[in-house]
């Protein structure tokens, strides 16, 4: 099960957008262009992206920036002993951001794949395998019902080694 850990607050994993070396657009902007067909840099705005959960295209107006494995949820399985700079990088990876609808950010919340999964089923393995290498990347501890749920979801694919 999953332990809230008192102290969480947003503001523990930085309060903007890191901007990387040598670049002039912050990591929310390259997460929105690398999922993106016609933009032609990260500056610039397409009409529509690649959502990864619903295997759709949506419109640009209704974007929001996931945290695959969410901040809370990262704050509740080891996070919290981390120090500022750990967690400002977390909250900033490539590896655990995608651009989604605002709807499906606010339904999937800070859950973890116990409590939620992408509505296509394609999708599932994928979000399975990501949040694993996330966990991984970071020693961030999961529940077996997560576990259970995320090997649950590859079965016809590449077997897990978790």
């Amino acid at each position: 099960m999953r332990h809230k850990v008192l102290g969480y607050d947003r503001s523990e994993f930085g309060n903007d957008w890191a901007v990387p070396l040598g670049s002039t657009c912050n990591t929310r902007q390259h997460v929105i262009f690398s999922q993106s067909a016609a933009a032609t840099d990260c500056a610039s705005e397409s009409a529509e992206l690649f959502d990864p959960y619903s295997q759709t295209h949506f419109p640009t107006s209704d974007i929001e920036v996931d945290h695959i494995f969410p901040l809370s949820a990262a704050w509740d399985h080891g996070a919290y002993a981390w120090d500022d700079e750990t967690r400002k990088n977390f909250a900033n990876d490539p590896l655990n951001l995608v651009a989604t609808s605002r709807s499906l950010n606010q339904s999937k919340s800070d859950s973890l794949p116990d409590e939620w999964l992408p509505p296509h089923p394609a999708a599932r393995c994928w979000y399975s395998e990501r949040l694993a290498a996330i966990a991984a990347a970071y020693s961030l501890s999961l529940s077996e019902a997560s576990l259970s749920t995320m090997k649950r979801q590859c079965q016809l694919g590449i077997p897990i080694p978790w």
